[in-house]
């Protein structure tokens, strides 16, 4: 009865796709794609504690607020630091994409690596506050390749690199199964981070994580510069102890971006040399893809194929691969029973893993 109710339910309740990120949340709706992606943002009145914006409102209030409000970003490195706070975050997105409906929803969330029992519980209690009625957790790095297209249920090495605001997923899957993962507590936000310290050592200016954001973007790359005209930006100099503003280079930006960049091309380096051959000749012959934020950063994908010498491509709205992935786990059924298993299933999946002499790690997925 349990199984025929819990059919019942998944074909008529909403469905939804969180990609619960450090800097960006991209929220996925069943029947209309991307809904929206609000920056991972909370303001508070500084005195009550009450929210009173998340997303972009809050966003834009960064740098800016009054003694009276305070921003918060209650995740940090993809591990939530303010659970009361992402409560309120979940459950005003969730309120946003369910509008209307009367069933509690099916969410899927997308986890970091290395997210442990302890806060994959608050993620969950987080969301079942929020007014969900089914949640089901995902490993990043297993969305994200879903979402960028990668067959991952097949008998085939296939390789992804999420960066994220604040978490890189590395990760090499087949069977359905993460062959050999790594998860890297650092992304686009550290990039920023950098970017300030850099133009703050080098220039004496003071610019605040917006301005950073928006220098990374313009001007950030790797490898060889792309030629682009240098940006002016608003900042403190710490000389003269007032604001100005000044002309940023595409080298400057470049050079404060290269040590983290280059510390995400060591942990893909140091993944695919404890991969087993056979799955390494997959990658070499049909290359690894670039996911999320970071992916975007220019010259990465090239820079990575010719240091690896083998192909890399840059997944299509790389920033959404984690979000559209879990909505087509949900989705398909063949994807979901691989990767929610019940105890008949496993036991086809060992049945299975044995034909094609491989063994597959099954505790990516938490239910």
């Amino acid at each position: 009865m349990p199984d025929a109710f819990d059919s019942i339910y998944a074909h008529f309740a909403p469905e939804i796709s969180i990609d619960l990120g450090t800097a960006n949340t991209p929220v996925f709706v069943r029947g209309h794609g991307v809904r929206f992606v609000e920056p991972t943002v909370v303001a508070v009145d500084s005195s009550s504690g009450e929210v009173l914006t998340v997303g972009e409102g809050a966003r834009q209030m960064m740098g800016k607020a009054p003694r009276s409000i305070t921003v918060i970003r209650p995740l940090r490195n993809g591990v939530i630091s303010n659970y009361k706070y992402t409560e309120a975050l979940v459950r005003q997105l969730l309120d946003r994409a369910t509008r209307g409906s009367l069933i509690p929803p099916r969410v899927i969330i997308g986890v970091p690596g290395s997210a442990t029992d302890v806060e994959r519980k608050a993620v969950r209690e987080a969301a079942i506050g929020a007014g969900a009625g089914r949640v089901y957790f995902v490993q990043q790095a297993i969305a994200a390749a879903v979402g960028a297209g990668l067959p991952i249920l097949e008998p085939h090495g296939n390789m992804i690199v999420d960066i994220g605001g604040g978490t890189t997923e590395i990760a090499v899957l087949s069977l359905g199964g993460l062959v050999v993962a790594r998860s890297l507590k650092m992304g686009g936000n550290r990039l920023d981070e950098a970017i300030m310290a850099h133009l703050r050592t080098t220039r004496g200016v003071l610019i605040g994580e917006r301005t950073a954001e928006q220098l990374k973007i313009a001007l950030g790359y790797y490898g060889r510069p792309r030629g682009r005209a240098p940006e002016r930006v608003v900042g403190q100099d710490m000389r003269a102890l007032r604001p100005g503003t000044f002309e940023v280079r595409e080298e400057e930006i470049g050079s404060a971006v290269a040590e983290p960049l280059g510390e995400i091309v060591d942990a893909v380096r140091a993944v695919i040399e404890v991969t087993p051959p056979e799955l390494v000749r997959d990658i070499a012959d049909g290359g690894f893809v670039l996911a999320g934020g970071g992916a975007a950063i220019a010259g990465l994908a090239e820079t990575l194929a010719l240091v690896l010498t083998m192909p890399v491509r840059v997944a299509e709205e790389p920033m959404l691969c984690v979000a559209r992935g879990g909505a087509q786990i949900l989705a398909d059924p063949r994807l979901f029973n691989a990767l929610y298993p019940t105890p008949q299933s496993r036991i086809g999946r060992w049945l299975r893993s044995i034909r094609f002499g491989m063994s597959e790690n099954s505790s990516y997925s938490s239910r």
